[in-house]
């Protein structure tokens, strides 16, 4: 069975002291937290998403914005900083960058992808780009669309995973046709994934839908 580890560095969620700390201590907390962790599930977890919801919700395709997070504020180089390091710690394990509204609605979809390719660009070491895909039977990619997208990370020579896919509706989703719209988002989003060899992973968010 394979294993996902998510997520080492995130902005949210972190403890304040963390926050609080000047930039090179913070800098020597994210190497040991990375270090602590991987040694600890080395030969266990195969897949970690290293960096998660880095970009900014204002990038809009035209280039990217950093979330202007403590991380960001403290260390510019914090991504770049996490992913050589975990790649140090255990060469095996394979690292992904994972965010949200990446699925081909928003900007934003265009932006991870140029961010990701940079760097490619500049050889900082990732195997894979996490698609999280909180959509809606509203709001919801076309199938022609997010299949092309995660074609253009395969052209990279990077992995996919959907990650967190969860599909919300308007009303009561156990209404015949809400329920049946909300099963053709999932149906699409599978079908996307199986028409990419370098999609290798889909993971739904809780069990509810």
């Amino acid at each position: 069975m394979s294993f996902r580890g998510h997520a080492l560095i995130w902005h949210s969620m972190a403890p304040k002291w963390l926050e609080n700390e000047d930039s090179q201590t913070m800098r020597k907390s994210i190497v040991d937290h990375i270090t602590n962790v991987l040694n600890h599930y080395k030969g266990k977890i195969d897949t970690w998403d290293v960096v998660n919801e880095a970009i900014d919700d204002s990038s809009n395709g035209n280039g990217w914005k950093l979330r202007n997070s403590f991380l960001y504020k403290k260390n510019k180089d914090f991504i770049d900083l996490s992913f050589k390091t975990a790649r140090k710690v255990d060469p095996n394990v394979k690292l992904f960058y994972n965010d949200y509204n990446t699925e081909g609605i928003y900007g934003k979809s265009e932006s991870v992808y140029q961010f990701v390719a940079d760097m490619k660009k500049r050889n900082i070491p990732i195997d894979g780009v996490g698609i999280q895909y909180h959509v809606s039977v509203q709001k919801q990619p076309q199938l022609s669309k997010i299949t092309n997208l995660i074609g253009k990370y395969c052209k990279l020579g990077l992995e996919v995973h959907i990650t967190e896919l969860d599909v919300s509706c308007q009303g009561a989703c156990n209404t015949g046709n809400e329920r049946s719209k909300q099963g053709e988002v999932f149906s699409n989003a599978l079908k996307a994934c199986l028409s990419n060899s370098c999609c290798t992973g889909f993971l739904v968010w809780g069990v509810g839908d």
